[in-house]
């Protein structure tokens, strides 16, 4: 008993040693779509973008527009519910995480548990029942405090995130026969709400979300100044919505998941003064559809020791807004391929400690680019063609459990940092009963 405790201490003066805000994509953070995935936003991942989070982008650089949630083909001593510490590069045949349950919400049902992760700032309640579990957590997101609330069902499970920044202001002058009114709304960048639900379909699972994400500040305002009426409309606006399916209930040798992203940005400013009406689109206005296609196989496999090969795909197709300026007009598309090869292992070294590890990088296989410009009777026609092996991330980390106790840590760093500056930590704790 007091070697467990030894261990259980210095497993956590480790993990605060290097313990930083954790980021578990490991996908390149260029651009700001990559927030809705979910986040995404889901954005997403779609995988949220909410400093501000912004999705303004014409680079496929990003993640998936929401995340796919990888969902468990691990049995036995493997089969366990981790903290996010684990599987960050989405292998398919990861066991569960506790943010990738809650995103499939069903896969709650039953948990009783508290889960803290100090370095990500997030916090998990589930009160559950076999018929019945009651979901509660705590996160950041964007500089503001995300609050998420949901049920679990055998049957079905739905949940809800809220990150709000609202300002209400009004202002009336009078003064003889003067009358002056000002009325301002203002939406913060962040602002944001995702409902998600859950639910198995027989020896498959199905996932989905849809959200509503602000990218940027956006101030409503109208003024009457004495019967002079102007308004002032700026929208900066994600609306995403993400659907997945995958045989992880029953996959054996072989573990995929099939998903579509959907995501509309909207990013242009309507003022209206008098009977005149002007309006201004953004070149970072777009609508993304993005299909997805992740899969895993052991390579390896032991009765305490197991490694995945897996490869996650996804297909974005940007279709930007048409920008008008003048008697000038342009028209932009963006399409490619991007591949993510991924390995995860795994090793039980006794009945408490379970050694992971994993690495990833992004592939961009291909990605073209094309931008036509119309000026009167002139046309300039531009096309971009690019490929991109991104750089290598890895991770590895322990776990160890005893009686209601379970920790989990592990480092993470840049493969192509020779310094290890970019060294970065991942601690989270679970009470289970």
């Amino acid at each position: 008993m007091n070697i467990k405790l030894i261990s259980v201490v210095s497993a956590l003066a480790v993990s605060a040693a290097v313990a930083q805000d954790y980021d578990d994509e490991y996908e390149e953070s260029t651009s700001s779509t990559e927030s809705v995935q979910e986040e995404a936003p889901a954005a997403p991942e779609p995988e949220p973008a909410p400093a501000a989070e912004t999705s303004s982008t014409t680079s496929f650089e990003a993640p998936a527009a929401s995340e796919s949630v990888p969902t468990p083909a691990a049995t036995g001593k493997f089969n366990v519910l981790h903290g996010n510490a684990y599987n960050t590069v989405n292998n398919q045949f990861g066991a569960s995480t506790i943010d990738g349950d809650m995103n499939a919400v069903y896969k709650m049902n039953g948990r009783k548990l508290f889960y803290v992760e100090p370095t990500g700032e997030e916090g998990v309640l589930a009160l559950g029942s076999s018929s019945m579990t009651y979901l509660l957590a705590f996160d950041n997101r964007a500089g503001l405090g995300m609050f998420t609330a949901g049920i679990a069902t055998p049957a079905f499970g739905v949940a809800v995130d809220l990150a709000i920044d609202k300002t209400w202001t009004s202002n009336e002058q009078k003064a003889a026969n003067v009358k002056n009114t000002r009325d301002e709304s203002t939406t913060a960048a962040g602002d944001y709400i995702n409902v998600k639900f859950g639910a198995p379909l027989g020896t498959f699972d199905i996932v989905a979300n849809v959200y509503w994400l602000t990218f940027d500040e956006e101030t409503d305002v109208e003024t009457d100044n004495n019967g002079n009426k102007t308004e002032d409309d700026p929208d900066f606006w994600d609306l995403g919505a993400s659907v997945t399916l995958s045989n992880g209930p029953s996959a054996t040798n072989f573990a995929w998941a099939a998903g579509l992203d959907f995501l509309r940005q909207k990013s242009d400013r309507r003022v209206k003064a008098g009977n005149t009406t002007t309006e201004t689109t953004n070149n970072n206005a777009f609508i993304l559809i993005q299909p997805r296609f992740d899969f895993s196989f052991p390579v390896f496999t032991a009765e305490n020791a197991q490694v995945f090969l897996g490869l996650n795909n996804r297909l974005p197709v940007y279709i930007f807004d048409e920008i008008e300026n003048g008697n000038q007009t342009t028209n932009t598309y963006d399409f490619g391929l991007f591949s993510t090869p991924n390995i995860l292992a795994e090793m039980a070294l006794n009945e408490n400690w379970i050694l992971f590890g994993s690495a990833a990088f992004v592939w961009k296989v291909i990605d073209y680019k094309t931008e036509s410009i119309e000026e009167g009777a002139a046309n300039n026609d531009t096309s971009i063609i690019s490929m991109r092996t991104n750089t290598t991330n890895a991770s590895a980390g322990l776990r160890f459990s005893y009686d209601h106790l379970v920790i989990e840590a592990s480092v993470a760093d840049n493969l192509n940092n020779d310094t290890w500056s970019g060294l970065v930590g991942n601690l989270g704790i679970f009470l289970v009963f």
